[in-house]
């Protein structure tokens, strides 16, 4: 299986440059999506290093923290900005019950900050979503005391480091080349291989996913909303697939994606 290179180590020449006087938070997601990059510690100090210089906060989104995938050859370990020096003061950490527990329609999540951060943070959920049902906070609770006796982190991310090679091994094979993840359940392919009619108005990417839900039977996800509007040229030849699923759903994806490619090459 081919998969694209990694980018290396963030480079500081263009994010510095969206520095002003007004800038007042940074938003911060690793693992990301849709990319699924992981932000090492040296990346993670280089950023720090900057929202200190420019006295800001930082809002990291970290939802996807378990699901990290290592290995001998490719060490990946997440890495929180809020444990670097300087930075407890400054971040407010994310987390997700849904993500991390499989459990997305109960909407519970938490917010890791300094006092003046949290209360911030109150004040506004307050007038949001108020409160989430008393029984799911409860069994969320319960979750997090006894995830980590059960080795449950460890579980998940072998779990999901499976699911995730077993579905780029097959899109490697009917020649959608995936970007393979160090983090998230998602994997992010180049469909230039692909000959799908684009309608005038619509984006590519907008365009092959609507073919691959409606034609093959497997839904796909457009990146371009993720990205400014300046910068969406950059997913045409794009899509993103999801492995949070069973592996025989996954199993019938394959199928589906073998036997339409097939009969159009």
């Amino acid at each position: 299986m081919q998969a694209w290179p990694h980018s290396g180590h963030l480079t500081t020449r263009n994010w510095q440059k969206a520095y002003s006087p007004r800038t007042k938070l940074l938003i911060l997601n690793t693992p990301l999506n849709p990319l699924g990059k992981v932000f090492d510690r040296l990346e993670l100090e280089q950023i720090a290093a900057s929202v200190i210089e420019h006295n800001v906060t930082v809002l990291s989104d970290e939802v996807y923290e378990w699901m990290v995938y290592s290995s001998t050859e490719r060490p990946v370990h997440h890495v929180r900005i809020a444990t670097l020096p300087g930075m407890a003061e400054r971040t407010i950490t994310l987390g997700s019950a849904g993500k991390t527990f499989s459990v997305t329609g109960w909407k519970i999540g938490w917010a890791i900050a300094p006092p003046p951060l949290a209360h911030a943070v109150l004040m506004a959920h307050q007038w949001i979503p108020f409160a989430v049902a008393t029984p799911l906070q409860e069994a969320v609770a319960v979750a997090l005391e006894e995830a980590e006796q059960r080795d449950y982190y460890a579980w998940l991310s072998t779990l999901y480091q499976a699911k995730r090679d077993r579905l780029a091994s097959v899109l490697a094979e009917i020649g959608l080349t995936p970007m393979l993840p160090d983090g998230s359940y998602f994997i992010v392919v180049d469909t230039g291989s692909l000959n799908v009619p684009v309608p005038d108005g619509t984006r590519r990417d907008v365009a092959v996913c609507r073919w691959l839900t409606q034609t093959v039977g497997v839904a796909a996800i457009p990146p371009s909303p993720f990205y400014s509007q300046a910068h969406q040229h950059l997913t045409d030849h794009l899509a993103r697939f999801t492995f949070c699923k069973t592996d025989e759903m996954l199993d019938e994806a394959a199928r589906r994606l073998q036997r339409r490619l097939d009969r159009a090459q």
